[in-house]
Order: structure tokens, then C-alpha cells, then sequence
């Protein structure tokens, strides 16, 4: 039988104030409230668009779209649809739209089955997260629009504010064949653990982290670059807190130095990190969160794979579940190099720290 129906038209509804007004309008009460309540969810700094495809005039299929800036990414989250044909057809429009912006994935969020419609449409289940801090009921896939063959890592969030770059090394480190996180109720005790080693109390600094990583790994195949003279990420402290910080950081150095590892103090370019992540080095990064939510903080990620040229795709141990986010946002993502120049730096001196670990 001919379907005599008329094609979809997409609607596209961006900003918070536009996602509330659409669904306010009758799109809310016909999708429903379970499935409206991730898309209300304030993410006004991360790009949000409401797409409802129209058929007859009638709503057939709805998604929220949303990713950081600076990242070359974007989640659908929670999915909406009448029917098979629907769906496809606003994924489709989806993935050429995430086309022209020039994302490197799309990815998809759903406390539900990933439906084959998704799988049609070329996305990959992605592995289920080791700790995921409240959104581990969440499954994800990803269409990837770039060619990076790679390891997929397996994914934890940091449990705590102050975590992140154990976090980070410890997803690193099956990677190089070592026990990391286990997905079980000692996980938290190795992340504390791990952070007590390369912290200064309370953020781990780019040389004890280094330290801290080769001592765990077994491994001298560690280079840390740091282009800042005298101590870092003190900014803001002064008398006891500021001394006791310089001298730990001094250990670490001389640890450093015991353990016969290599200690740059120029520059690293974002090229090189993307050649030498690409030719199978892991990158701990330490950037600015700024450019992916709006407000300064310093912070740790894994960069584990590349196509040497355009992108990385980073682990982010965070998790900003307040702005609805999810495991799914986080785990696997591409970031441009020039969006990687501007993350990667701190301070009003933008110094740039890096951890290399080599093979």
C-alpha cells in the first residue's frame, strides 16, 4: 500500500525559553511528562534544541539535542516517536544538521532500549560505565562521523570535586595494561587512594600527578611539560597554605627527577599532543573548564585517541548532572585542537600542563 502522508518537517526550538514555550504548547502533554522532564532541565550554556517532527500537521517524533561548547559533539537525549519511519526521519535530520556544525560524534541518551532505529542509523552501543554518579541507569550509543579507530576506555566519574585527576589516570591505566577502576564497592577507595598519592591538597599539580602515575604504572615511559616558573595551581593562597603546597610540589619534583622522569619546561603545542596521542601515547590534560560550562575552575581529562591532525576524543571524569548531563556526555568525546588550545591552560598566566604516558 502507498503511504499518501506527507513528509516530515522538523521544527527546531533552540534555547531553554524556546524548549519551554514548545513544549508548553501541547508537544509536552502529548510526549508526557517522563519523557519532558530531561528536556526541561535548565542547559541553557549547552546548545539545547528542541526538534519535533510534524507529519499531517500532527507531532510524530521530538528529541532534545544538547553538547558542551568547545567539544565537537552532540547528545540526543531521550528520544520521542510515534512511529519506526518517524524516528528515522528526524534522525536523519539530526545527523545532517550535527553534519554541517561539524561534530566528529552523535550521541544518544535514553534510560531505554537503544531502538534499531538508532542501530540503522549507524550508531555503536557504547559500553556501560564502571561509576557513573546517579546517571548509570543511562544507556548510550555514538555515530561517529570521523574515522579514529581506537580502544574504547572504560568510563568513571569523579565522586568528588577534588578527583578528577586520579580519576583520569586510573581510566588510563587498563590502557597500558594495569588495574584501574573495577566497577565494584572498593572503586571509591582507589580513587581517594589514588588522589591522596598526587595531590596537593586539594588539586593534584601537574608533576606530583606525573609522580603519582609512573609510581602506580611501574613505568619511567612518563614526561611531564609545565611552562610556569615556581609553583602552580596556588593561585589565591598565601602564608601556610601557599608554603606547604611549594614545598610538596618541590618533592615531587625531586621524585621526579629520582625516578628519571622527563620534565619539560616549554610549551607543549596541541599538535603535538594530537601526533604523539595518535601514535598511541595517552595525554593527561590539565584545562580550563570554562570554555565547556561558563565558569572558571581548573580541571583534569584523558586524552586516548586522535587522528593526529583535527581532533582528540578526551574521558572527562565530570559529570555536571545539574545541568542534566549524563555518562553519555562525557565518556568519548571529540574536541577540536582549536577548541584544545583554549581548554588547555590555567591561570591568568595560562600555563599548560601535561602528562604524556608513553607505551
Amino acid at each position: 500500500m502507498t503511504d499518501t502522508r506527507t513528509p516530515v518537517q522538523v521544527e527546531v526550538h533552540a534555547g531553554m525559553d524556546a524548549v519551554r514555550a514548545a513544549l508548553d504548547t501541547g508537544v509536552g502533554d502529548l510526549v508526557g511528562p517522563e519523557r519532558t522532564s530531561p528536556w526541561s532541565v535548565d542547559r541553557e550554556f549547552y546548545r539545547p534544541e528542541l526538534r519535533v517532527a510534524f507529519q499531517d500537521g500532527h507531532p510524530v517524533a521530538a528529541v532534545l539535542t544538547t553538547g558542551r561548547p568547545a567539544t565537537a559533539a552532540t547528545t540526543l537525549v531521550e528520544p520521542w516517536w510515534t512511529s519506526a519511519p518517524a524516528l528515522a526521519a528526524l534522525v536523519d535530520d539530526v545527523v545532517d544538521w550535527a553534519r554541517r556544525r561539524g561534530d566528529v560524534a552523535l550521541k544518544w541518551s535514553t534510560t531505554e532500549e537503544i531502538p534499531e532505529v538508532a542501530i540503522d542509523a549507524g550508531f555503536v552501543p557504547l559500553t556501560a560505565p564502571l561509576g557513573a554518579v546517579g546517571t548509570e541507569g543511562v544507556r548510550g550509543a555514538v555515530r561517529w562521523f570521523a574515522d579514529i579507530p581506537h580502544r574504547e576506555p572504560g568510563y568513571y566519574a569523579q565522586t568528588t570535586m577534588f578527583t578528577c585527576g586520579a580519576v583520569a589516570a586510573l581510566m588510563g591505566a587498563p590502557l597500558r595494561d594495569a588495574d584501574g577502576f573495577a566497577g565494584d564497592r572498593d572503586d571509591r577507595a582507589r580513587e581517594l587512594e589514588y588522589w591522596r598519592r598526587a595531590s596537593n591538597y586539594p588539586a593534584c599539580e601537574p608533576v606530583g600527578l606525573a609522580v603519582a602515575t609512573a609510581e602506580y604504572l611501574g613505568t619511567k615511559a612518563i614526561e611531564v611539560a609545565l611552562d610556569a616558573e615556581g609553583p602552580v595551581l596556588v593561585e589565591g593562597y598565601d602564608h601556610f597554605d601557599l608554603s606547604f603546597r611549594t614545598e610538596l610540589q618541590a618533592e615531587s619534583r625531586r621524585r621526579a627527577g629520582e625516578l628519571g622522569l622527563v620534565q619539560r619546561s616549554e610549551r607543549v603545542a596541541v599538535a603535538e599532543i594530537a601526533r604523539r596521542v595518535a601514535d598511541g601515547e595517552l595525554a593527561l590534560l590539565l584545562i580550563d573548564e570554562a570554555p565547556m560550562h561558563g565558569e572558571h575552575g581548573p580541571h583534569w581529562v584523558l586524552a586516548h585517541a586522535s587522528d593526529g591532525s583535527e581532533v582528540v576524543i578526551v574521558e572527562d571524569p565530570w559529570v555536571n548532572r545539574d545541568t542534566g548531563e549524563t555518562w553519555v556526555d562525557t565518556h568519548e568525546l571529540p574536541i577540536a585542537l582549536a577548541d584544545l588550545n583554549r581548554l588547555v591552560r590555567w591561570s591568568d598566566a595560562g600555563y599548560r600542563g601535561v602528562v604524556f604516558i608513553g607505551r
